[in-house]
């Protein structure tokens, strides 16, 4: 008798089919679910906390950089890879010999630079290059310094496009301070009312932001904006500091410091700020 295996081979291999499609999908659910368990919010949790203390706790942010940078290798999850570059910008700002600050500076973009080869659009990366790059601009010499702050911008842009509420309105804020000291044409392309267009975002988002009333007063001087310079100059002086944040925000302290000197020591209301 002669079998009609026709059937059979047909029924076989929509079986191999299905099998196969099941075993792609579980394994794409799979590799997707693995890549997305390192930022997991304890992680994330470690992390924020190395980066809040990272000025009175060093070893805390040393560890906390081997053990991620360890969690992170052959990971394809560009915003842990991102959030290792902010764990290395941290580092870098800590180093007093200007000559291994830059070298560090320039890991931070490295690592950053592997975040964008998976995800050209990770906001964490393109703001984490983008702020090592100016660290480094001002280390450098004028010509270096030129060199780097275009695709500084570029990359601010992109930041500001995708979600211009991050590192508390960090692109906005970077940019304003950018437009501000750059020089303006024909040396580079500073500009004053860019600048002040985007001082004004940043502190519309988050008016409590230190960083941003400092470098807002500031700006506010140069445009000969006496009293609102001096409004947010007392606004810093203002604001209690903790211990974690005293080191890096001495610098906008001193900013402020600048623009009530130049303003006169009387002070003046802070009515609505």
């Amino acid at each position: 008798m002669k079998l009609n295996l026709q059937p059979l081979q047909k029924g076989l291999e929509s079986f191999q089919y299905r099998w196969f499609v099941a075993a792609y999908l579980f394994m794409s659910v799979f590799a997707q679910s693995a890549s997305a368990t390192l930022l997991t919010p304890e992680n994330q949790q470690k992390i924020e906390l190395a980066v809040w203390r990272y000025a009175i706790d060093t070893p805390l942010l040393m560890e906390t950089i081997g053990w991620f940078r360890e969690l992170t290798k052959g990971s394809r999850e560009s915003t842990a890879i991102a959030e290792l570059a902010r764990l290395e910008f941290m580092q870098a700002q800590l180093e007093l010999d200007k000559k291994r600050r830059v070298q560090l500076f320039e890991n931070c973009m490295a690592i950053a630079d592997q975040a964008l080869a998976l995800n050209g659009n990770d906001v964490r990366a393109l703001f984490w290059k983008a702020v090592a790059m100016g660290k480094i601009a001002e280390d450098s010499g004028i010509l270096n310094a030129l060199r780097m702050v275009r695709p500084m911008e570029k990359n601010l842009l992109r930041v500001i496009a995708l979600d211009e509420k991050y590192e508390n309105a960090g692109g906005h804020r970077a940019l304003g301070r950018m437009y501000h000291k750059l020089p303006g044409f024909p040396l580079s392309f500073g500009d004053n009312q860019k600048a002040l267009k985007h001082l004004k975002r940043a502190h519309d988002l988050f008016p409590s932001d230190v960083i941003t009333r400092a470098f807002y007063a500031e700006l506010l001087y140069d445009e000969g904006r006496i009293e609102e310079a001096r409004k947010h100059a007392d606004f810093v002086l203002a604001t209690p500091i903790a211990d974690e944040d005293a080191l890096e925000y001495a610098e906008y302290v001193n900013i402020a410091l600048a623009v009530i000197e130049k303003t006169g020591k009387s002070a003046i209301k802070l009515g609505n700020l």
